[in-house]
């Protein structure tokens, strides 16, 4: 099984964002309870969170936790999640992660046996369904023509735009994904969503790591709290030749304006296209087997058209025609890319984090009926 990874560009300025000041989730905590106590306004809080990096990851507890030191705005609260986000491929801090023993060696094989079952025979079982992808794409910095080139609309990370899409899933399989609406700066991209977007969350992705991870190696990290209990989290490593995590990355839209970018595989265009050696990390219900959460971290080159394309599921359980299944409820798309523009612009590297929410499960099925309809004599 093959699963692609596509990075599809709307060309934009980069701007060092989550770059410049980069914080503990503590140190986040206290700057926006001083920011409240100083009255700042909704618009100002977000920018300045727009220029943070987290060091640590911003898990559900400790959003809880900012969440409840003051009424936020509307923009405060979603560069908040933009910044849990970017952050999900992170440790929690040391003070989220239970500070209990690692099971020995058989209870984590164990573990990972059940992992493999589960996505050996739970998700190959999933009936066929009908499910809407939400994607929220945010951006840093759009492109817009002046007198003497590209310049910067806007050099902070926004809400670029958003995308609902209908997936519908049939034997085993996505096998298709319609377009329903799109809205923002980003609408004319058309129906597929800008930055890092991915298939094959239902199974097939999970089924290619745990493939090539059994050719790599696996190993015990922490344990961590979830709504299920304690969670048991490993890390992976796949090389390069094991791979068969694919990403596909093409173009600079408006390429008539773009220069090529030599430090491409191909050497003519600023597109990849590969199956690279990749890292991450397996979430696993210790009870169930369940694989609860996947982060997927391909080595790429620095000096490369797209460094960056990071990509983080959860999953969760849903309801399917009255049965409760574990499926992709929410996942995270991070992507960096280089691209020399024409006129006074230059090489730049772009940021696109994509968040992605999956809802509105329900059985597919299908219903006919015989028309009635009289012949005329010819």
């Amino acid at each position: 099984m093959r699963v692609g990874y596509t990075a599809v560009l709307v060309i934009m300025l980069s701007h060092p964002v989550f770059a410049a000041n980069s914080i503990t989730v503590g140190e986040l905590r206290t700057t926006i309870a001083r920011r409240i106590a100083a009255k700042v306004k909704d618009e100002d809080l977000a920018r300045q969170l727009s220029s943070f990096s987290l060091r640590e990851r911003l898990t559900g507890q400790s959003m809880d936790s900012i969440l409840s030191t003051g009424t936020l705005g509307t923009k405060t609260r979603e560069m908040l999640q933009v910044l849990a986000d970017s952050s999900a491929f992170l440790d929690p801090p040391a003070s989220e992660i239970p500070q209990q023993a690692a099971p020995d060696s058989a209870a984590q094989q164990k573990m990972m046996n059940a992992a493999v079952n589960f996505v050996a025979v739970t998700l190959r079982h999933l009936p066929d369904f009908l499910a809407r992808r939400e994607t929220r794409s945010f951006d840093n910095s759009p492109l817009v023509v002046t007198h003497s080139g590209w310049a910067p609309s806007n050099p902070e990370l926004h809400l670029a735009g958003q995308f609902v899409q209908e997936i519908t899933y049939r034997n085993g399989r996505e096998v298709a994904i319609h377009f329903v609406s799109n809205s923002g700066a980003d609408a004319k991209q058309g129906a597929s969503s800008p930055g890092l977007t991915s298939t094959g969350e239902f199974g097939p992705v999970l089924a290619v790591i745990l493939r090539d991870a059994a050719k790599g190696t696996v190993s015990w990290s922490h344990w961590e709290r979830a709504q299920q209990g304690l969670v048991g989290v490993f890390n992976y490593s796949v090389p390069k030749a094991a791979s068969h995590y694919e990403v596909s990355f093409c173009c600079v839209r408006g390429s008539e304006d773009a220069q090529s970018y030599s430090g491409s595989d191909e050497g003519t265009s600023n597109s990849y296209h590969g199956t690279p050696a990749y890292e991450g990390k397996l979430f696993i219900d210790p009870t169930t087997g369940s694989i609860l959460r996947i982060t997927v971290d391909p080595e790429l080159s620095a000096d490369g058209p797209i460094p960056r394309s990071e990509i983080s599921v959860s999953y969760g359980p849903v309801e399917i025609g009255g049965t409760r299944y574990i499926c992709p409820v929410h996942s995270v798309a991070v992507s960096e890319a280089r691209t020399r523009l024409g006129g006074d612009m230059g090489e730049r590297t772009i940021l696109r984090i994509n968040q992605v929410e999956f809802t509105n499960y329900h059985r597919f099925g299908s219903s006919s009926r015989i028309l009635d309809v009289e012949t005329k004599p010819q």
